[in-house]
């Protein structure tokens, strides 16, 4: 799924050094994108095929259609044969975390790409750790309720 600061991503991607950043935006980008890639793993299509293909076949349509139904999301990538990648910490035990859908659909489309990626690794007050760090060790409606609370925060 592409949004319409792809291109952005892209030129943040292609940087060799955060010297080379023609904007501030670009410069934090490039940092935070680096840091996310440092400690967290970006899977390919390929991969997330080959893991999600334990019980049925899947193809680059059935994920593409996974990101339309915001079941799981995918970040610009060049270094590999496709331009997306999708952020590991989506998928347990053969499958795409249930958890992570329902996120997706309180956002409903508030963040795309690396925006939403580097806001699930974002330190979140409430939770005292990022959204990813919370996905293992926070009761799913604890977790929920600070998304709720973040996306409505006037209710």
């Amino acid at each position: 799924m592409t949004c319409k600061y792809e291109r952005f991503f892209i030129d943040v991607l292609n940087l060799k050094s955060v010297n080379e950043a023609p904007t501030k935006q670009h410069e934090i980008y490039f940092n935070e994108i680096n840091k996310f890639t440092k400690h967290l793993l970006i899977l390919t299509p390929q991969q997330v095929i080959d893991y999600l293909s334990l019980d049925k076949l899947y193809t680059q349509s059935d994920l593409e259609l996974m990101e339309e139904d915001k079941i799981l999301f995918s970040v610009t990538q060049t270094s590999e044969k496709s331009n997306h990648g999708y952020p590991a910490f989506q998928f347990d035990a053969g499958v795409v975390r249930p958890v992570i859908a329902r996120i997706l659909k309180i956002l409903d489309g508030d963040y795309k790409n690396w925006d939403l990626a580097l806001w699930f690794n974002s330190f979140n007050y409430d939770l005292d750790m990022s959204l990813i760090e919370a996905l293992d060790t926070v009761p799913l409606e604890q977790i929920l309720k600070e998304i709720d609370k973040e996306k409505n925060p006037y209710q």
